[in-house]
């Protein structure tokens, strides 16, 4: 047992606010930590390639947003699909509420077709920013998930196991945490793209190397899950849905790195680019919604 790492899990912190208690959930506030260090990295990134990264938070802030609401909706349609109905005919609402990681990526592309849309812009420059910043906000985000484990794997005797791992019922067993190694695979990917950023890549690496490198391990992982029949996740054809998007989204991304390696993508135009002093050419110019565009062949009214 001594080669396991040992069981803990932190439980909410309730906070006394007059005759009413106020949980702060320790998987909030560390996914809260990956927001802020995604967002940050993804700034520090977009200045090192000239673009504003006023221009990039408002990106990732779309991206956010749409990962979170297709996060919570696709994680109840494939994963807790029982517990929504048992809420519905209860009226316990909420209690199937959770996160799907892949659920978030789909929302994070329709966060950034919401972006292209209302600013008009070529999404390239952002995306690979905000793709770099991806691992460093994993680290956190997945740190999130190991400290209450709700992703418990398989019973194993492999060292870096959670021993005694509280799933099911007593005695407990060693289990693996596919959070934990998610959380190995965040640290090791993080020093790869700090490394990498040492030198000039095209634009859009990064966009197609963070989804390369993260799809086959997290299909692979996904064996290491509960099994259906002990109460683990619903498999579909003996797949899990993560790993049916897992596949999508490893052709989607070879195709990616394919393309940004044999072209050249459009470029922001230069008002969004930072000039010689590292200071943005137009002030607010990042974040102004798209401007209507007037028929050809017609003048504009004047006043």
């Amino acid at each position: 047992m001594l080669l396991f790492l040992p069981w803990f899990r932190l439980e909410p912190w309730n906070i006394p606010i007059g005759p009413y208690t106020l949980p702060i959930q320790p998987f909030g506030v560390l996914v809260a930590c990956a927001v802020l260090l995604g967002a940050r990295m993804a700034e520090w990134f977009a200045r090192r390639q000239r673009v504003d990264p006023a221009l990039v938070a408002d990106f990732v802030t779309h991206v956010v947003v749409g990962g979170f609401i297709f996060g919570i909706v696709l994680n109840a349609l494939f994963y807790e699909w029982t517990s929504v109905v048992d809420s519905w005919n209860t009226g316990h609402w909420f209690k199937w509420f959770g996160m799907s990681s892949f659920g978030g990526f789909i929302g994070g592309m329709v966060g950034l077709l919401v972006w292209k849309y209302r600013r008009g812009l070529p999404v390239m420059q952002a995306a690979d920013a905000t793709l770099f910043a991806f691992p460093f906000g994993w680290i956190f985000g997945r740190s999130g998930c190991f400290v209450v484990h709700d992703h418990p794997g398989r019973v194993t005797d492999f060292f870096l196991a959670v021993g005694d791992y509280h799933f099911g019922n007593p005695p407990y067993a060693p289990r693996h945490d596919l959070g934990f190694y998610e959380i190995l695979w965040s640290i090791a990917v993080s020093g790869l793209f700090l490394y990498l950023s040492r030198k000039k890549r095209a634009t859009g690496f990064y966009l197609a190397l963070a989804p390369l490198l993260y799809a086959p391990v997290r299909f692979f992982l996904d064996f290491l899950r509960v099994p259906e029949a002990l109460g683990g996740d619903t498999r579909f054809w003996g797949l899990t849905p993560a790993q049916y998007v897992a596949i999508a989204m490893l052709g989607l991304a070879a195709w990616m790195m394919h393309y940004v390696l044999h072209n050249t993508p459009k470029s922001l135009p230069k008002e969004f680019m930072l000039g010689e002093d590292g200071e943005p050419r137009v002030k607010s110019a990042a974040v102004a919604d798209k401007p209507a565009k007037t028929p050809v062949g017609k003048k504009k009214k004047r006043p």
